[in-house]
């Protein structure tokens, strides 16, 4: 009776769960998260590590015959058989063993598996900054297996693309973080490989907080690299330091950024 009482209540408890555990996590000093990450890429490429396909990663789930209780995040495989009461079956965490599903770390979706769940190019910068953070605690509390061959590493255990723009992402978060309090809110930012980079604004864009105007993207002169904020359309062609991103139309809410480190 108790039990079923506080069913309805399950999905509340195990969101405060991870919010503490986040909280521990981004209370830590922040690292040079690009860097860290090369140099980790570098040692883990040369060292004798594990390519797992989806296929075979799909049978580390824990159930009965299991051959173990694998996590991957960022496409990274963590062995957390030693926290099997939180990711065994039936536990509370158990969404996240058998395959790669990064972007619930943050938006909370651990209710069912789908495989979209490992694209996380619609985070914010700042949130891929706190899955980065994330990954830093696996590597610190489980052991590390190897990676999965996708969308985060190539056949060959390289970083792809689609990584390294989630990385540099991150690290810019990171570097805004040191910066004094901006002006403006910052854009919504997603990459995609067929399409590239793609900012926009929304009433809620920047620190998530409803607002009552949406702006329009502007990028600082003096930035080297496109960082995006939204800007109130009375000031949006009269502050100097701001300008249009290339290709876009002054009245647009969207636009797709052309990076040339990219290309």
């Amino acid at each position: 009776m108790i039990f079923s009482y506080l069913i309805p209540y399950f999905r509340h408890l195990v969101v405060i769960g991870l919010a503490v555990l986040m909280f521990v996590i981004l209370s830590r000093e922040p690292e040079d998260i690009l860097a860290n990450e090369r140099e980790e890429q570098s040692e883990r490429v040369s060292s004798d590590e594990r390519l797992y396909s989806e296929l075979e990663l799909a049978q580390y789930d824990g159930r009965e015959g299991s051959p173990g209780i694998y996590l991957v995040i960022l496409g990274y495989v963590y062995d957390v058989a030693t926290g099997i009461k939180h990711y065994g079956p039936g536990e509370a965490y158990n969404m996240f063993v058998g395959h790669d599903a990064s972007r619930s770390f943050i938006s909370g979706e651990f209710e069912s598996y789908r495989p979209e769940l490992s694209d996380v190019s619609s985070l914010t910068d700042g949130e891929l900054k706190s899955l980065v953070k994330w990954k830093s605690f696996y590597d610190e509390t489980y052991q590390y297996k190897g990676k999965l061959v996708g969308r985060y590493f190539d056949d060959h255990g390289r970083l792809t693309d689609y990584h390294k723009v989630v990385l540099e992402r991150a690290a810019k978060a990171e570097q805004e973080d040191a910066k004094p309090h901006q002006q403006y809110p910052s854009c919504n930012v997603e990459w995609k490989e067929e399409t590239g980079t793609r900012v926009w604004c929304t009433s809620r864009s920047g620190d998530g907080q409803e607002r009552g105007w949406v702006g329009k993207p502007r990028r600082y002169v003096d930035e080297q690299s496109p960082y995006c904020v939204c800007v109130p359309e009375e000031v949006a062609s009269s502050d100097s330091s701001l300008a249009l991103f290339d290709n876009c139309d002054a009245n647009s809410e969207s636009c797709f950024v052309i990076d040339t480190k990219q290309g």
